[in-house]
């Protein structure tokens, strides 16, 4: 073994970059096994002659399983390994797909695609315990930025994909091919995502150790972060088309158009927070700027103008953009031991706000249209930047650029300010 660090660095170095490719295929992949769903609602209800409502209820099972299980697959990561718990839960969901393919009664449809969602959501946080394991601090937002990209690059390929598939050649074949493209990243990840040496020493984190991390803040700011942008993703169509007049397919171009933005925008928040190393101050000011543009979006959909389409454009991208960011700001506080566990709980709470926000938010549609719906969920990003434990991010940020290290031995950056001081 070379002794040689500088050498040992440039040998390892790309590692990192493969287990993030790694890591990003696996979350599209999985994330694809559940929103596939979403996309071929005509040709599940003429097959199988479920109504719409039973239809869209199937959707809510799978993304039900995927939210139950994600923090049992983050403890499962800590304990075995996140190529473990990835490849393990791919093969499964796999399998479970191939069990659909040859499934005709819709109550096996549920139980199916229940245990689908439960499957496919081991990708999420042992994806970004993978990532942050390996990645030093000064790259560690970049790189789950980068991993996060999964999602709207995912969604955009199915979308083109997936309900022309669906109409040509049925649903057994969209279900044996998600099947195949499941087994095959699982092999992938089994290959190329190598454990990382085991390593008990905590993380270092903004506190330095010395005070009890502000968990209740920090989780319920993420909850609340995530609101907008769910709710953006679920009525920006709707509201394009019954307020604005635009046609579906123009609704649905625009909207597509703003999540491929994301990919840019996305790495380059990453990027930004790790030149500043203060991810949660990052957050703050994303979660007050997107206050600010939900305003507009008000004013926009009360004054049935052109503001609110354009402001809607920008909401998407903006309430998107700083996403990545609350999984850098968890892994910051987390103990290496215990990082499956509180990447786990955060994507656990995420996702019961994006199934229950939409909810509330069609009742107040309902009542007080969109400009109400668009009002409440300008409080949220109010409330979230508010409650962001910024002040223990600060005391030790200095001490935790210069001192962290990755699972790879690199060293980390001094904070900028630092060096200034």
């Amino acid at each position: 073994m070379d002794d040689d660090p500088g050498r040992l660095t440039i040998r390892r170095s790309p590692n990192r970059w493969v287990l993030l490719s790694v890591s990003l295929i696996a979350w599209a992949v999985g994330a694809t096994a559940v929103f596939q769903l979403s996309l071929v609602l005509p040709a599940l209800r003429a097959e199988t002659g479920m109504s719409l409502a039973l239809a869209g209820a199937l959707v809510g099972v799978a993304n039900g399983g995927l939210t139950v299980a994600m923090l049992g697959w983050g403890l499962f990561a800590d304990r075995f390994g996140e190529r473990c718990a990835m490849s393990c839960g791919l093969s499964l969901c796999a399998l479970l797909l191939c069990v659909a393919a040859a499934t005709d009664g819709v109550a096996a449809l549920f139980a199916v695609f229940a245990l689908v969602g439960a499957t496919a959501s081991s990708v999420y946080a042992p994806s970004g315990q993978a990532v942050v394991r390996r990645f030093p601090v000064r790259q560690r937002a970049l790189a789950l930025g980068l991993t996060q990209t999964a999602t709207p690059l995912s969604s955009a390929l199915a979308a083109a994909i997936v309900p022309g598939v669906a109409a040509a050649y049925g649903l057994s074949v969209v279900w044996l091919g998600m099947a195949g493209l499941c087994l095959l990243t699982a092999l992938v990840v089994f290959l190329f995502c190598g454990q990382p040496r085991a390593d008990g020493t905590p993380v270092v984190t903004a506190s330095g150790g010395a005070e009890p991390v502000p968990w209740r803040r920090i989780y319920g700011a993420c909850a609340l972060l995530i609101l907008p942008q769910s709710a953006l993703l679920t009525f920006s169509v709707s509201y394009l088309v019954d307020d604005r007049g635009w046609s579906p397919v123009q609704a649905g171009w625009l909207l597509s158009g703003a999540l491929l933005l994301t990919v840019l925008t996305r790495p380059l928040a990453g990027y930004l927070a790790d030149r500043l190393g203060a991810p949660l101050g990052l957050m703050r000011i994303f979660a007050f700027g997107n206050a600010v543009v939900l305003l507009f979006v008000v004013i926009g959909a009360v004054t049935r103008t052109w503001l609110g389409t354009v402001m809607v454009l920008v909401a998407c991208v903006s309430t998107i953009t700083g996403y990545g960011l609350a999984s850098t700001a968890v892994a910051g506080f987390a103990a290496r031991a215990r990082l499956g566990r509180a990447l786990g709980v955060q994507h656990t709470l995420q996702s019961l706000m994006t199934t229950a926000g939409p909810v509330v938010l069609s009742a107040v549609i309902g009542k007080a249209g969109y400009a109400g719906a668009f009002a409440v969920i300008a409080v949220a990003p109010l409330a979230g930047g508010a409650l962001l434990p910024v002040a223990a991010e600060r005391p030790g940020q200095s001490r935790q650029q210069c001192s962290s290290t990755s699972v790879e031995g690199a060293p980390a950056r001094m904070a900028w300010w630092t060096r200034r001081r």
